[in-house]
């Protein structure tokens, strides 16, 4: 009938209690006193108003007992109360405040002089980044957007490092994708590839940040920016870049809102020259340009883009169909996994969520059994999206 959440400041504790109204068989627990609350979070135990007290019975009656092992790794408690007019269960955990943003983060923008660099070898992609710049505060004369051809890919190490070394007085926000695919066609005429290599962004970051010095390494915000986002490819970003940044839907405010934080982790605010705000004068006009931005931001990518990546992976499918090497399927996953990344920047509503869930199912190291049938499907999701715009 009710649930109560009280945090308690000084020892930093969230407390949640879930109060129910009595149920079937409720006296005869109210009389079993604390027997009864260690029984519903014993191993094997199930209290069921259809049998005895204790008796183990078509469920495994293991629930209470792995919430209690779940609360235990969060360093919290869990217990029952079975009163006379109600039952409480509680749950007891330290946990930190998350930290609000700060109340101009609507307006957030970088620095002025911040130089912004980014690799991806998608097209749309590469459109998305330019975007994404504008609306961190980056303007286009200082925007540096990469991975169009193999060869941008292949020396995209060699150009930043240079880059920096010649700008020695300027801060750098860098973008890399993980997966940068590197091909004997520009042009990305799939029928055509005769040699494939993905290189992973995050290690070139690693690279970067290894060869500069200390003094050209604090002047960046080095992130690595993937569709995927798995604990173990986290944990494989941070160790590499300085952070993070998932595909999703481009908007204005929750680029600002994901950069902010990132930005003054790695430039605190007493830092010299790092205000990271609008002028005062300029929050009114950039308030006003929000529904706008969200307007551009929402047509920016085309649906023949879309169409044109299907075609790509059709024009793999037919003239490989015979062909299930894992190097084959090494390329085609990597045009799949490009979609995906695609189709996760337009998931407004999550309308491709089923559709990314069935790409990522194929993920592996061969070539899948249903892989038509799936692409298929795929496929289908796609153009009757395309065809709804």
């Amino acid at each position: 009938i009710a649930t109560e959440a009280t945090y308690n400041t000084e020892l930093g504790e969230l407390e949640v209690k879930v109060i129910n109204l009595p149920g079937p068989g409720h006296q005869k627990l109210v009389a079993m006193g604390n027997r009864a609350s260690e029984l519903v979070f014993s191993h094997g135990t199930r209290l069921h108003k259809d049998s005895d007290l204790g008796q183990r019975t078509h469920s495994a009656g293991d629930g209470a007992w792995i919430i209690r092992k779940c609360a235990k790794i969060l360093r919290g408690t869990v217990e029952i109360s079975f009163e006379e007019k109600r039952t409480i269960f509680t749950f007891r955990a330290p946990v930190k405040l998350h930290e609000t943003l700060s109340r101009g983060v609507e307006t957030f923008h970088l620095p002025q002089g911040v130089w912004g660099i980014a690799i991806d070898d998608s097209k749309i992609q590469r459109k998305l980044l330019r975007r994404f710049f504008h609306h961190a505060g980056i303007l286009e004369p200082r925007q540096i957007i990469l991975g169009q051809t193999t060869e941008e890919i292949a020396t995209f190490v060699d150009f930043v490092v240079d880059f920096v070394t010649r700008h020695p007085d300027d801060r750098f926000f860098l973008i890399a994708d993980e997966n940068l695919e590197m091909d004997n066609d520009d042009d990305k005429g799939a029928a055509s590839i005769a040699w494939h290599e993905t290189i992973s962004g995050s290690k070139c970051i690693k690279q970067i940040r290894n060869t500069l010095d200390p003094e050209q390494e604090r002047r960046m915000l080095a992130l690595v920016r993937s569709a995927n986002d798995s604990p173990q490819d986290l944990a494989l970003y941070n160790s590499r870049a300085h952070g993070y940044m998932p595909k999703v839907p481009l908007r204005g405010i929750s680029v600002r809102e994901s950069v902010s934080p990132l930005w003054k982790k790695r430039f605190p605010p007493e830092s010299k020259g790092n205000r990271g705000e609008w002028d005062t004068d300029s929050e009114t006009s950039m308030s006003r340009i929000a529904s706008i931005e969200n307007l551009r931001d929402l047509t920016l990518i085309s649906p023949m883009e879309l169409l044109a990546e299907l075609e790509q992976i059709d024009a793999l499918c037919v003239r490989h169909r015979d062909n299930t090497s894992k190097d084959r399927w090494c390329v085609l996953w990597d045009k799949l996994h490009q979609l995906k990344g695609d189709l996760k920047s337009v998931n407004i509503d999550d309308k491709f969520s089923s559709t990314i869930d069935l790409i990522e199912a194929l993920r592996g190291e061969n070539h899948p059994a249903n892989f038509m049938s799936t692409w298929l499907r795929i496929r289908s999701d796609v153009v009757s999206f395309i065809s709804q715009r």
